[in-house]
């Protein structure tokens, strides 16, 4: 599906236009109520992050003022009668790592809610220094980790709403094309990310789903739910399965357990509203929203294709505390998206995720999250032959997963933990494909079930106050392949001192192939399933209390691919990525294939102390496969290389500008010999040159720039950006036309400005 690809005059003075109206000189003038009486709240619950059980007598400041509080037994703290304005908040106490919190958004007559978790300082052969900085500094740091709260993804220049593509300023995070938000993570396919949200297997958070794979053309979460993330790029511990790159677990906070709050929102490509507040006697909390895009209309301004596309989701979260060591939550997550071709055709996807999660204190000691969930996808394509009418292409499947998880944490001793748990997921797929070109049945039917189960232990070790030593063992059952795998994984973090600090892991991670692969031919249900191994050495270093450099190179080599003998010089998986959301019907398959992806990756981190923040990271590297005659060749996303530059600044609590600069190497493609193609008048490349060239550099400058207004009872958020500023022509596809003997490029988005706006009351 093409959402956007052309200029669009229109939206580019609505931009200039928005921008022009408020403009940043001057603070005070064009607020309706002074900005003195205009307060807030900022309230919130400390937690020992090994046991989960609240922590009193922690020392909570407002960096910049005298204002401080005192976490009660509860765990909770609270500041009341704050101006409004952005603060940073730090977090002390004796025998606890430090935390420094930016981004606290403090809005008129608004609760702000901020819950952190501290680490406990082990004191076993000498003293540590737990000084508080931006970047909380513990002997048990994954490596390969990034935590990004909830304001760095909203204020993202180029997401506009979007969480995956907020994060591809992420260190080896690439993106496959504009007309989709895959995350392409260190070379890995898009099949190989796994998402959990609170504890919860969700298979794909994209509307327009790609089949197999965890890509799709807009987010579906919203934006405003999200507490926290944490992405894994590598070297994942073994409570994760089932997948090759990455993993992505995303906090959805609570809502407000104190009074009611709604919010309505509006941008370029669609509109929503949302509302929360507590259950009785404030025991827990509840929030909803809905969205409905404009796509429909914008389609038709800013894209030449004949087509017409439109979403809309649902989901919410409900929480309620049982007793002082239980609470159950209750989220839901439920999308539809659809686009009608011209004259004739369509392509719908209904998709939902239900679950339960609890959570249970088992005396100070640990605690245990307990999840049941549903989840499902829907998807039909339909496509009809333009001269006759006739149907041409039929695509029916319908995917359910029902997964039982539970993840365990005891602290036994100062100096040992364990984590441990178990994975329990049913799989159903059902399917019906007509192809005119191959076959003449109306409908060929497809239907497969199985369990899988897992079963995982960590066992971590702190020889020192300043090292941690981290061993973990996971055993998977796949059902269609009938195998068993031992998947081992280790991690050393090693805290040399307040500054620098060293980490290293290795692990063995195994997946399932996709179903629509497995599907073609009765055979390949016998596959061997895929397999990585990964190996990540970093150091961080603190330049100062806010800024932090990271250096961290990878190594993952990957067996039994599968492989297709028709094609033998071609890497199967790559039919899904970017905006192909299907695979082709390959036949008989065999696991002979082999890739590695290898890199280094550098990124230095400022966080927002004063009134500038940003993020500069490079990465270097070539992810390559090997076909069935033994010739490594590039994989269609070893883009090479990554450039972000992304930050901004905050002049003051009403303005804030956001900017990212991107470049990165292209996507891998076969070059046409043009001498032989001109001679003979067909699609001719060489053997040597199948994916061994690369499409032009990808270039692009996203600006964003916001715009608050705090009034007595209520707030308002009005924004403006553009993707692409400058209009760089980036290639998505190149063709060699026979005939007119030429390649043809197929270029992704110009430019694209966007407006929005967010009111709460």
């Amino acid at each position: 599906m093409k959402l956007f690809r052309n200029r669009c005059p229109l939206l580019l003075l609505l931009l200039i236009w928005s921008i022009s109206i408020f403009p940043p000189g001057g603070h005070a003038q064009t607020q309706d109520i002074p900005a003195h009486n205009v307060v807030g709240e900022i309230k919130g619950r400390i937690l020992d992050d090994e046991t989960q059980k609240p922590l009193g007598g922690v020392t909570v400041s407002i960096k910049g003022t005298e204002q401080t509080a005192r976490s009660g037994p509860d765990g909770r703290y609270e500041f009341t009668g704050i101006p409004v304005g952005y603060y940073i908040l730090t977090f002390e106490r004796a025998d606890y790592y430090a935390d420094t919190r930016t981004d606290i958004i403090v809005r008129s007559s608004r609760i702000t809610f901020l819950n952190i978790q501290l680490f406990k300082v082990r004191k076993i052969e000498e003293e540590v220094n737990v000084s508080s900085t931006y970047f909380p500094k513990t002997p048990e740091k994954s490596t390969s980790q990034m935590q990004i709260n909830a304001e760095e993804l909203r204020r993202d220049a180029a997401s506009a709403g979007d969480l995956s593509r907020a994060l591809y300023f992420v260190p080896g995070v690439v993106k496959a094309d504009e007309e989709a938000n895959d995350l392409i993570v260190r070379g890995g396919h898009p099949m190989e990310n796994g998402f959990y949200i609170d504890n919860i297997f969700i298979p794909n958070i994209n509307h327009f789903p790609q089949m197999g794979a965890s890509g799709g053309n807009i987010n579906m979460l919203n934006m405003d739910f999200i507490g926290n993330v944490q992405i894994f790029t590598g070297g994942f511990d073994a409570s994760y399965g089932n997948r090759l790159s990455s993993i992505l677990d995303i906090d959805y906070r609570e809502g407000n357990r104190e009074r009611i709050n709604s919010q309505i929102n509006f941008s370029i490509i669609g509109y929503g509203a949302q509302i929360e507040g507590p259950f009785p006697g404030r025991k827990g909390s509840w929030m909803f929203s809905a969205n409905q895009s404009f796509l429909n209309l914008i389609s038709s301004i800013v894209s030449d294709d004949d087509q017409i596309s439109s979403y809309n989701d649902v989901q919410g979260k409900m929480l309620y505390d049982l007793s002082e060591s239980d609470r159950l939550s209750f989220l839901f997550i439920g999308g539809h998206s659809q686009t009608a071709y011209e004259p004739r055709g369509a392509e719908k996807f209904d998709q939902l995720t239900a679950g339960l999660n609890w959570r249970h204190l088992w005396g100070g000691v640990g605690y245990s999250d307990t999840s049941l969930s549903y989840s499902s996808i829907k998807g039909r394509e339909n496509d009809f032959n333009f001269y006759s009418d006739e149907l041409q292409l039929n695509y029916d499947y319908l995917n359910k997963w029902f997964t039982l998880r539970n993840v365990n944490q005891i602290q036994i001793s100062p100096s040992h933990k364990f984590k441990f748990g178990f994975e329990v997921q049913r799989f159903s797929s059902r399917s019906w494909d007509y192809y005119q070109m191959y076959s003449e049945e109306p409908d060929a039917q497809h239907r497969y079930r199985g369990t899988f189960g897992s079963a995982f232990l960590t066992y971590v070790v702190f020889p020192l106050s300043n090292v941690s030593l981290s061993s973990g063992i996971r055993l998977d059952y796949y059902p269609f392949s009938e195998r068993v795998h031992w998947s081992p994984r280790f991690t050393l973090n090693w805290m040399v001192s307040r500054r620098l600090s060293f980490n290293a892991s290795y692990g063995i991670f195994y997946q399932q192939n996709p179903i629509f692969i497995l599907k073609q031919y009765p055979g390949n249900l016998t596959l061997k399933d895929p397999r990585a191994r990964h190996i990540v050495l970093g150091a961080t270093y603190l330049l100062n209390e806010s800024t932090q450099l990271t250096l961290e190179g990878y190594d993952k080599q990957y067996d039994d691919f599968p492989m297709t003998p028709v094609y033998p010089y071609y890497f199967v998986l790559d039919d899904v990525g970017g905006d192909n959301d299907q695979f082709y019907d390959r036949g008989p398959l065999v696991d002979d294939g082999r890739a590695y992806a290898r890199g280094v990756e550098l990124t230095l981190q400022k966080k927002l102390a004063r009134d500038f923040y940003g993020m500069i990271t490079m990465t270097t590297y070539r992810a390559r496969y090997r076909d069935l005659f033994g010739i490594w060749r590039n994989r269609l996303y070893d883009n090479r290389f990554i450039i972000c530059l992304s930050g901004g600044y905050k002049p003051n609590k009403y303005w804030e500008f956001n900017v990212r600069w991107l470049w990165t190497g292209n996507k891998a493609f076969s070059e046409v010999n043009e001498e032989m193609a001109k001679l003979h008048q067909i699609y001719w490349v060489n053997r040597e040159n199948i994916m061994a060239s690369h499409l032009n550099d990808y270039k692009a400058v996203s600006f964003r720039v916001d715009r608050r207004f705090y009034f007595n009872k209520t707030n308002l958020v009005l924004y403006a950006g553009a993707f692409n500023l400058f209009d760089h022509k980036n290639e998505l596809y190149r063709y060699w036309l026979v005939g007119p003997d030429q390649y043809e490029s197929i270029y992704m988005w110009g430019i694209i400005p966007y407006i929005g706006f967010e009111f709460e009351f």
